[in-house]
């Protein structure tokens, strides 16, 4: 049996990077090719102590099996090293991979975990979902201090560089979205001929309004965040500020949100704005619970600063969600203005309770962006469209094993 190796990030049961790898694991293993997952174990490192970290070290210096969902994995040790350099360790093991894999793809966010396949010179697939630099710039705007320092210093310039290596060298590059697409080539316009478009698919048999929402039933009328709520590029102070002038206007709605539990300092955020009665944090949800969640909202909401592509949005608009959201990237070329929901400027919570309380006010009007948002979704990036164009890709990439087995 043909074999493929999936770089990527340390598995995660929830987040974007983990459902690309899904994406792909499934196709690939769905189409004969057993499927390994190579990733840096970046959460397993022991804090506490220097001693410590090194005696954990030394006793975990080689890469070692796992086992996540249904897929192997090779997790190499994360070396307490500037991230420009960790990025090199795990090349000194996989030199000789293209003995092993056949077909070989890069699944992240930013392009970094594909740094050890590019230096083996290996032909190999990348899918991305930002530009490194964009990453830092959200994560500066909303006041982390690393970020701030790292995008203006040397180790930026470094990851930079590392970052441009790992594009150059890709046999193909799959941009999560036309805007990662128009950064990636305006970046480097030598390898526009060779970066394609592909979005993340979303299953619209699943994500759809078939139904009366439970949720729905028993709060009545709400908005809908998903998302890391604790993430401070999610902006979740302007989305705060943006519905508590929607309760001046409409005093029955809630805010759901959805994700981690909720930091104190969320918490103390929503008493401060006086909308905590009317937030509900509601965790963690299962598929099943997350689709019923969305087929209840009446407008699906984002005030991210930076945003690769926005998932979330896609399975909003699948359900038949209306969404409101930030001019904050991925969402400008997905949202359309106008006919799917409305795009805001960053910041601005007066500009985005205006357009929630006018689909609010108006049933024909919602009832339009949400028929408009389902056949958006359908036509263009639904499972079977999606994985046509995947699978179009490797057998561009790999003709001498995917035409033998289509």
């Amino acid at each position: 049996m043909s074999s493929a190796c999936i770089h990527t990030l340390e598995p995660m049961e929830h987040g974007g990077v983990m459902a690309k790898v899904r994406v792909v694991g499934d196709m690939l293993i769905d189409n004969g090719y057993e499927t390994d997952l190579v990733y840096t174990a970046t959460n397993q490192m022991l804090s506490g102590t220097w001693f410590s970290r090194m005696k954990y070290l030394l006793s975990h210096h080689k890469p070692h099996t796992t086992q996540f969902e249904h897929y192997t994995g090779l997790a190499f040790p994360y070396w307490p090293l500037p991230t420009w350099g960790s990025n090199y360790y795990p090349w000194l093991w996989i030199r000789n991979f293209h003995l092993k894999y056949n077909i070989q793809i890069v699944v992240s966010g930013a392009s970094h975990c594909g740094l050890p396949v590019a230096l083996t010179r290996q032909k190999y697939i990348i899918w991305v979902s930002t530009m490194y630099e964009d990453e830092l710039t959200g994560r500066a705007l909303a006041g982390d201090e690393w970020a701030q320092r790292t995008n203006s210093g040397l180790s930026g310039n470094l990851l930079k560089q590392q970052e441009h290596y790992v594009l150059n060298n890709a046999s193909l590059v799959l941009a999560n979205g036309q805007y990662i697409t128009n950064r990636i080539t305006a970046t480097l316009p030598k390898i526009s001929n060779k970066v394609r478009t592909v979005i993340y698919p979303v299953d619209t048999d699943m994500f759809r309004s078939n139904s009366i929402s439970s949720y729905k039933e028993k709060m009545g009328r709400y908005l809908l965040f998903t998302g890391r709520i604790n993430d401070p590029r999610k902006n979740l102070d302007m989305l705060f500020r943006s519905f508590a002038r929607v309760l001046d206007t409409l005093h029955d709605v809630k805010l759901v949100l959805t994700g981690d539990k909720p930091e104190d300092y969320l918490k103390n955020l929503a008493y401060e704005y006086g909308i905590l009665r009317s937030v509900e944090f509601v965790g963690r949800q299962t598929k099943e619970q997350l689709i019923d969640l969305y087929k209840g909202a009446e407008v699906f909401v984002l005030s991210s600063n930076q945003e690769g592509l926005g998932i979330s949005i896609l399975e909003a608009m699948s359900c038949g969600v209306p969404v409101v959201s930030t001019m904050c990237g991925g969402p400008e070329y997905i949202v359309q203005d106008g006919s799917t929901g409305y795009l805001v400027k960053i910041n601005d919570d007066n500009q985005m309770s205006e357009k929630i309380i006018m689909i609010l006010n108006d049933d024909n009007l919602r009832n339009q962006l949400s028929n408009n948002s389902i056949e958006f979704a359908k036509t263009n990036f639904s499972k079977s469209v999606i994985n046509t164009k995947l699978l179009q890709c490797f057998s561009d990439v790999y003709p001498e094993y995917f035409n033998q087995s289509q």
